[in-house]
């Protein structure tokens, strides 16, 4: 199984709004089981290309073989009947997570699938999986749209904060940065999130020319801020690295208020 414990919830709450925001189709619902497959199939798959470890690849080689071929298998037929089933709308909405997918190969056969460009790509994958699932039922695509886009934020928030909280107790490597990056991004978003939930900004929605739109952008401002606010509190606390476990389950707790909110808009 997958060991790490944040990507669960990073593809499970993309697949249940993608699911919820309008009745699942069954196109939808064999793109859900692709999605799961294809995750299921990376431990194996790290197994393989030796990145657990070479003791580990003698030790499990053959089972893990077996398993990803299995996985990889389940998750081409379930994703081709999906797309079949949804052709022609989804096709196109399917790009950016397949996409970020396959540039996530080299990234894991170099063993850089934990640093910061390959969790981007990782979330990427994760939070666009809304936009395929929404057409397969076809839901709004402006929603899909901005559901995509709430989870990204409120995934690249997380990411960042993960990362301060390392180099906060190091204080050294390549990712220094994000000490500050990652309350001041937090603390501009809650900011800029707050005044569009409170309904202003409309002004430029409409210069923008996305006027008809505008009915999901305070619902879908308001869902990011519990992750918002949950990470900008983390890094005023300046949490220890010991205690990640309580960091994950403070979000998943948040990023459940924000799946309720994305419903409601």
């Amino acid at each position: 199984m997958p060991r790490e414990h944040g990507a669960y919830a990073q593809l499970a709450f993309p697949l249940l709004t993608g699911l919820l925001l309008s009745w699942p189709s069954p196109a939808a619902l064999l793109l859900v089981g692709a999605a799961v497959s294809f995750f299921l199939a990376n431990e194996p798959l790290a197994i393989l290309l030796g990145v657990r470890g070479a003791r580990l690849l003698d030790r499990e080689g053959e089972r893990a073989r077996k398993r990803a071929g299995l996985l990889l298998a389940a998750g081409s037929v379930l994703g081709g009947l999906g797309l079949l089933l949804g052709w022609p709308v989804v096709w196109p909405e399917i790009l950016p997570p397949a996409g970020a997918g396959l540039l996530l190969i080299p990234v894991v056969r170099a063993g850089r699938q934990k640093s910061l460009p390959g969790e981007i790509l990782v979330l990427t994958a994760f939070s666009t999986l809304v936009l395929p699932l929404v057409a397969a039922s076809g839901g709004d695509p402006l929603r899909a749209l901005l559901a995509a886009g709430v989870w990204w934020l409120s995934f690249l928030l997380a990411t960042l904060e993960v990362h301060a909280i390392k180099a906060r107790l190091k204080n050294r490597g390549p990712y220094r940065w994000t000490r500050f990056a990652s309350p001041v991004s937090a603390g501009v978003l809650v900011v800029v999130a707050a005044w569009v939930a409170l309904g202003q900004g409309r002004p430029v929605v409409q210069a923008l020319g996305l006027d008809e739109g505008w009915r999901y952008l305070p619902p879908a401002a308001a869902a990011l801020l519990p992750p918002a606010v949950a990470i900008l509190a983390l890094s005023v606390i300046r949490v220890h690295p010991r205690h990640l476990k309580r960091v994950g389950w403070t979000l998943v707790g948040a990023n459940g208020l924000t799946l309720i909110l994305l419903l409601q808009g």
